[in-house]
């Protein structure tokens, strides 16, 4: 929380340890921006729940002895309204990670793995490189005995979620 906020939007921690979060490409700023308004406004009113772009979501479970912290930035979360300055990993229904060249790796398996383990139910993977833009998203559901994620869907031309809320989201409402 002491760092300045233009070094905190740089880097991710975990484990107390500071991983550089190169910045997206134009592609991947478009997309997060309108996949995230569009989950904004199919976002029922209640219950309460907010979507968010570049917002850390805490991690509980990650969290050492020693206090040392974890944390992720997650293109865009969808969570749970709470009186909590910060964002809880408890409190995120859904994370979504646009991947690009760079993030690839981290994004498919490192956060797989970390989200799951948090509890966090499903995880969106965006994958670039279609045209306009997208090519394909990838659905994760948590499969809560084990805390690993299973792919249950595959979305080709269009985004269709039952959860956390209803929401249809064709592929070239995100590109151009």
């Amino acid at each position: 929380d002491g760092l300045p906020d233009h070094v905190r939007k740089l880097i991710e921690v975990i484990d107390g340890n500071v991983v550089f979060c190169p910045a997206g490409t134009p592609e991947h700023g478009a997309v997060t921006r309108r996949l995230a308004i569009r989950l904004d406004a199919a976002r029922p009113a209640q219950p309460c729940m907010r979507v968010s772009t570049g917002v850390d979501v805490h991690f509980v479970k990650r969290r050492r002895s020693d206090g040392t912290l974890s944390f992720r930035r997650p293109d865009i979360s969808v969570y749970r309204c709470t009186e909590d300055d910060m964002l809880f990993a408890r409190d995120a229904l859904m994370v979504v990670e646009v991947v690009t060249p760079a993030s690839g790796y981290t994004d498919t398996v490192d956060k797989l793995a970390e989200y799951a383990y948090e509890g966090i139910p499903q995880y969106l993977l965006v994958f670039l490189g279609g045209d306009p833009y997208l090519k394909m998203i990838q659905e994760y559901r948590l499969d809560w005995p084990s805390r690993t994620y299973r792919l249950t869907l595959t979305h080709m031309d269009e985004l269709i979620l039952k959860d956390p809320f209803p929401a249809r989201i064709a592929f070239g409402e995100l590109g151009n």
